[in-house]
């Protein structure tokens, strides 16, 4: 799941309901500009990440000099996302902003894809229209 700003909310029930079905593999790139100002659902998620129930990276893209995104994360996390994508089937669901965003993402995801798993631009390719054919890939953005 990524969910930078209000992208997140849909995330909050579908992580109860995850949860209470006792289903494994939760994780979250979550994003937005200030730690202290707008962390939504901290209170709630940063517990069940020490817990073990939820795997949450967290982008605050002004509490720095230079600015860190939630794709910024999904490279640092690479190993693991590609580990899920290829070998847990999993599936990306992308909310938030349709501006810059789900563009960056993806190309963030796509370049993990290339790196990790050894894939030329067209097997990425072929990749992608898989995910989403196969609903493994899921965009909900808003302008």
């Amino acid at each position: 799941m990524i969910g930078p700003g209000t992208g997140c909310a849909p995330f909050r029930t579908y992580v109860e309901e995850r949860l209470q079905q006792k289903s494994k593999g939760n994780m979250i790139f979550f994003g937005c500009r200030s730690e202290h100002a707008d962390f939504f659902f901290a209170d709630e998620w940063l517990p069940l990440e020490s817990e073990g129930s939820l795997r949450l990276f967290a982008a605050f893209s002004r509490d720095q000099g230079n600015k860190v995104y939630v794709q910024h994360k999904i490279t640092e996390q690479g190993e693991l996302v590609w580990k899920w994508l290829s070998e847990m089937q999993a599936y990306v669901f992308i909310a938030g902003n349709a501006k810059q965003m789900p563009k960056g993402v993806q190309d963030s995801l796509k370049e993990v894809c290339t790196k990790l798993g050894g894939m030329s631009e067209q097997e990425v390719g072929q990749f992608w229209k898989m995910l989403e054919s196969s609903g493994r890939l899921q965009l909900e953005t808003w302008a």
